[in-house]
């Protein structure tokens, strides 16, 4: 093999492996993860602390995303 030969293969390699885009994107959403795990883990210690302000903030959030929902024609 020449050295071409080689350059373009570790291109290609480089290329289909999506180079440093897919460690930023693999590290993004890792943080993303970590973020959502330290919501969760928020949230559970205010529903054992406070289990009725925590069933009052579900149900406002549910009754929120029924409003939000797409329309539906009134008769």
């Amino acid at each position: 093999m020449s050295e071409t030969d080689i350059d373009r293969l570790k291109s290609r390699l480089q290329w289909e492996q999506g180079g440093p885009l897919a460690d930023l994107s693999s590290q993004g959403l890792n943080a993303l993860i970590a973020g959502f795990g330290a919501l969760a883990w928020v949230v559970r210690r205010q529903a054992e602390e406070r289990p009725l302000v925590s069933l009052l903030v579900a149900f406002e959030l549910g009754f929120f995303t029924g409003r939000w929902g797409p329309r539906r024609a009134q008769h």
